[in-house]
């Protein structure tokens, strides 16, 4: 079923602004229907309407747009390379990836943080629709990602948002952490540190290691930022591992088979 407002009700405002965990300063943005704003690095005569990560290389100088449609907004990821993540931030685990070069995703989301990953860790700003958007659902067989990739308006950018070597002991760590919600989307389950040691025949001691090691180093996460919590640390990097695309199913493969498997 699709659902969507009709052309005659009343007019409806998008409101951007800027993250509450956001140092980058930005304005606060009013879009009415068909009105459309730019996101990025900016610079070099790029210049976009919500700033994001000045200095920060790996994010493209015009990353993306979004664009009012009533009572709804729509999403369009300009990188050639990077995925990016539009959380619902009035329910827990509720998000969409962005993958590269999507036109025009859809979000149903009354309040959104948009997140673009960058080399000095994520950036991003919020977006607030109507409460009439949670009824808007994605058309059913509607493209999201343009079948011409060779046309982008975002700067190629060489530079690595996460730089994450798959044949590391520490992906494999990352990648058990992951493996349950991979297999079953569905559920919330997260093995603990004890049987990702068993299962990668690695001491205990070792897996912490690992996951402070990505924590710091790779996620640019400081204990000081850390949510409350004993499972803290395991939560942040499933979440942001699982967000971003950095472990699907097929990267399972660098998991060893469970035991008693044939």
């Amino acid at each position: 079923m699709n659902v969507f407002p009709s052309p005659d009700g009343p007019e409806q405002i998008i409101t951007v602004q800027q993250d509450y965990d956001s140092a980058t300063p930005m304005d606060t943005h009013h879009l009415e229907t068909g009105e459309a704003r730019t996101f990025g690095r900016g610079g070099r005569n790029r210049q976009v309407d919500i700033p994001l990560a000045e200095g920060d290389r790996a994010v493209s100088r015009v990353a993306g747009e979004i664009v009012s449609h009533g009572d709804h907004w729509r999403i369009s990821n300009l990188s050639p390379t990077k995925s990016y993540v539009v959380e619902n931030t009035e329910r827990l685990a509720g998000f969409v990836q962005v993958p590269p070069h999507t036109q025009g995703m859809l979000v149903p989301f009354e309040t959104s943080r948009v997140l673009v990953p960058g080399g000095q860790g994520e950036h991003g700003f919020l977006v607030m629709a109507p409460a009439a958007c949670s009824s808007v659902l994605v058309p059913s067989g509607e493209p999201f990602v343009e079948a011409d990739t060779t046309d982008t308006h975002a700067e190629r950018t060489d530079i690595r948002s996460f730089r994450i070597d798959r044949l590391h002991t520490y992906y494999r760590v990352l990648a058990a952490f992951c493996e349950p919600r991979l297999r079953d989307p569905g559920t919330r389950y997260t093995p603990t540190q004890h049987q990702v040691a068993e299962r990668l025949k690695l001491s205990k001691a070792a897996v912490n290691s690992h996951i402070d090691y990505l924590l710091k180093s790779k996620f640019r996460v400081e204990p000081e930022d850390a949510r409350q919590g004993q499972d803290w640390r395991v939560d942040t990097l499933t979440e942001k591992a699982l967000h971003f695309g950095l472990v699907t199913e097929r990267d399972l493969s660098v998991l060893p088979a469970p035991e008693g498997a044939s």
